[in-house]
């Protein structure tokens, strides 16, 4: 091992500034964004390697598709793998999360279809990405015909992820080019739920989207500072896969094209990160809840050696997004 191998083995606390992180566990409406080098170090994510993934349940797929690591388990139909044996307990990473999926019963669900992206953007710009729409009136014209940009609220949070619903338009059945879904609704849903679309951002690497008759998910893999694998599926019931003549393109399409939208921003934010005159700014108190949550758990974590603890809910994600916005 060489000098800087052997420094960074011997750190707990992230090789980043202590006094800019401090900035970023602010209290909400107080709080920064991550300093660049969080997205652009490779010493960083050296550390990240072995301080946030290896102690973490870090999702590889669907269960059942890969060979059955002797230390997997199995959760909602995906399969997790920790390789730190000394890693953080499953039932205290995942909280309620599966509690609050249990109506889209995800375990039943089938691999519909699948698409594969690299991306030059380090992985946590992907997370801030899912959990933000503010950008989506500027880059998203597709998803405001069907999601208004301005809606949704929190979930009731237990665990180490960030996840809250937004609205369909009343026109719109699902998220599709069209607002049309070439499905079935899912069974175990209500009323409310038919008429949402949910966004979960599973610490550390699986983005699950549940909507009335599919679910989709972004499994991320960093492969560098400023690279990123992202495997998307879309998940359908068995009984939609046995209509006559189904396909699940029309969801397939929609997303196809919200990627790719998503992911040129990522990496114009990646760039950024990288310049010279990069300064992280203060996070929105009205549009930025999640990213807030999903910022300071890291940040907290960089401070403390791991991930450990989920950030404190703030008070304003239970209230409606445009409640919120008209007060801001």
């Amino acid at each position: 091992m060489g000098c800087a191998g052997f420094m960074l083995a011997l750190m707990t606390d992230a090789p980043l500034d202590r006094a800019t992180l401090d900035r970023c566990v602010l209290p909400f409406g107080e709080s920064f964004a991550l300093p660049g080098e969080a997205h652009t170090s490779q010493t960083v994510f050296e550390w990240e390697r072995e301080h946030v993934f290896a102690p973490s349940w870090v999702c590889i797929g669907r269960a059942g598709v890969h060979r059955r690591d002797p230390s997997q388990i199995e959760r909602g139909g995906w399969a997790f793998v920790r390789t730190d044996d000394a890693g953080i307990d499953p039932d205290r990473q995942f909280g309620n999360l599966w509690e609050l999926l249990a109506p889209w019963e995800p375990e039943r669900l089938v691999v519909a279809a699948r698409h594969s992206y690299e991306i030059a953007a380090n992985w946590k710009l992907i997370h801030e990405n899912y959990q933000e729409c503010y950008h989506c009136s500027e880059i998203h014209p597709e998803l405001c015909r069907v999601t208004p940009p301005d809606s949704g609220y929190s979930y009731d949070m237990r665990g180490l992820f960030v996840g809250g619903p937004m609205d369909l338009y009343p026109e719109a059945e699902t998220m599709s080019l069209d607002g049309v879904s070439h499905g079935v609704p899912l069974r175990g849903l209500d009323e409310r739920q038919l008429r949402e679309v949910g966004y979960f951002g599973v610490f550390p690497n699986l983005l699950i989207s549940p909507h009335p008759d599919y679910v989709l998910t972004h499994r991320v893999e960093p492969l560098g500072p400023g690279r990123s694998y992202v495997e998307c599926e879309w998940l359908f019931p068995p009984e939609a896969l046995e209509l006559d003549g189904f396909s699940p393109d029309y969801a397939v399409e929609f997303w196809d094209v919200t990627n790719r939208e998503d992911w040129a921003a990522c990496e114009s934010l990646q760039r950024a990160a990288a310049s010279r005159g990069y300064r992280a700014g203060p996070l929105s108190g009205a549009w930025e809840g999640g990213v807030y949550m999903q910022t300071r758990m890291l940040a907290q974590g960089y401070l403390d050696g791991a991930v450990t603890e989920p950030a404190p809910k703030p008070g304003i994600t239970s209230l409606p997004r445009r409640e919120v916005l008209r007060g801001a």
